[in-house]
């Protein structure tokens, strides 16, 4: 039977670090951006690594012991994390915490930590420097976002259900989940950012609503941010402007706001933009059912400080739409589109301005490359070759096969017209488990388990 290579979901790059993670289903790998290296990751050694000994490869570590390589060319990461410490279902969202991103920053942290969370409703946390599990813990509900507080000392998340926790970054022996309550909304929270400074903990959710709370004090509302007309699943804070943010989701536009006094300072149609012939350097129509008002829906929003460029993914559109920022007006403008040959899943600019863009690759798509580089080049941007050494590796290395490639478009489902997220089964999520090969009997029965209990709450919850 046919094996594909698994998508990469997420990319989260690291803000101050060539440190770019990339995740694929249960899994995520670390990756060098500047070297193309890789550095970790929590899958066993697969696929043509299984041609090779790892005895003859000196620099991996394997359970966390040390092997030295002497191979320069060799493909393998130097940190095998133990296959009992990663995730046993998909990991849906991810954050770092840095101390060095944070002006004044009084943490006694001295590493740089990540956290995960899966859909079995689990949190770990990481330690980026030896690649260690340094704790794991249950959550009450699925976690849409993650966020650290501005010393480390907190893990933040937001959940499926509306609410916003604080849980301490080492939980108490005698209790696990030491959670404390921030906030909460009626609708379910899409998606949560904490500000730099430290001074707001900033929500959205599926009815158009972006929050602007005091943090830790969330039941202080500073202000809403409203005009959206559709869901809201993306904010980003700019790197260059803490007092802006960007939003965007179901719309046709993406939306920047002063978001302390709530105040909307402009409107820039993407749907237009992806429609218009122009757009493209080819000149090549894009695909877009402009029939459909519900046709458009922004996945990804991120930027870079060096270039002070902004760059977004629409779902089921095969190009990447990159904004310049206008200082003197201090708005957002159209700059180009970067055309790609297969839609885009994720995107993350690395600390020198390149962007790291994940493909959708599906089954008639088997020989496209997992990961596209477009490297910065006089402000401009420079497609990588194939078998450039950033892209090569990580590449070559891939992810994990399976039997087919499952359905990984999930924004547009926030639609009103559609299936509240909280009423879907988890079929969709048991299929990428069992399609990598990690599904249990047990796992799926006490998943339908807890399923059959979110039923009986629904009623009282909505």
């Amino acid at each position: 039977m046919m094996a594909y290579r698994l998508p990469f979901t997420k990319l989260l790059h690291h803000p101050t670090k060539n440190l770019l993670i990339l995740v694929f289903g249960s899994y995520f790998h670390a990756l060098d951006t500047s070297t193309g290296a890789l550095i970790s990751t929590t899958r066993s050694l697969v696929s043509s690594l299984n041609n090779d000994s790892t005895e003859n490869n000196d620099n991996t570590t394997v359970n966390n012991v040390e092997i030295d390589n002497s191979s320069s060319n060799s493909i393998h990461p130097k940190y095998i994390i133990p296959s009992t410490d990663a995730h046993l279902a998909t990991i849906r969202t991810l954050a770092f915490y840095d101390r060095g991103y944070f002006d004044n920053s009084s943490s006694s942290i001295s590493s740089t930590l990540l956290a995960t969370s899966d859909e079995n409703k689990i949190l770990k946390i990481w330690n980026c420097n030896e690649w260690k599990l340094r704790n794991t813990r249950p959550v009450p509900k699925r976690v849409v976002s993650i966020a650290f507080n501005k010393d480390g000392s907190q893990i933040v998340i937001a959940d499926k259900f509306g609410d916003v926790y604080s849980h301490p970054l080492d939980p108490p022996e005698d209790k696990q989940n030491a959670s404390t309550l921030l906030l909460g909304h009626v609708s379910m929270v899409t998606d949560m950012v904490i500000t730099p400074n430290n001074k707001y903990v900033i929500t959205c959710d599926r009815d158009e609503h972006i929050r602007v709370s005091k943090f830790p004090k969330g039941y202080n509302i500073e202000s809403y941010c409203l005009g959206h007309k559709q869901f809201v699943s993306k904010m980003h804070i700019l790197p260059w402007a803490n007092d802006l943010l960007i939003s965007a989701g179901g719309d046709d536009f993406i939306a920047l706001w002063d978001y302390v006094p709530g105040k909307l300072l402009q409107t820039l149609n993407v749907k237009e933009i992806i429609e218009t012939k122009d757009a493209h350097d080819d000149g090549e129509e894009t695909y877009i059912d402009s029939e459909d008002p519900n046709s458009i829906a922004i996945t990804s929003i991120t930027s870079s400080p060096i270039s002070k460029h902004i760059a977004l993914t629409v779902e089921k559109f095969p190009g990447i739409v990159i904004l310049d920022w206008n200082e003197t007006e201090r708005q957002l403008q159209y700059r180009k589109t970067l055309n790609l040959s297969i839609d885009p899943l994720d995107l993350a600019y690395d600390i020198n301005g390149n962007l790291w863009v994940s493909n959708y690759v599906k089954e008639e798509q088997s020989d496209e490359s997992l990961i596209t580089v477009f490297k910065k080049n006089d402000n401009e941007y420079e497609k990588v070759s194939e078998d450039h050494p950033i892209v090569k590796q990580i590449n070559e290395y891939g992810s994990t096969t399976v039997e087919k490639i499952p359905d990984l478009y999930i924004t547009s489902q926030l639609r009103k017209n559609l299936v509240d997220w909280r009423e879907q089964d988890d079929d969709d999520d048991d299929d990428v488990q069992s399609l990598e090969g990690e599904g249990n009997k047990n796992t799926s029965k006490q998943k339908k388990s807890q399923g059959s209990k979110r039923n009986k709450k629904r009623v009282k919850i909505e």
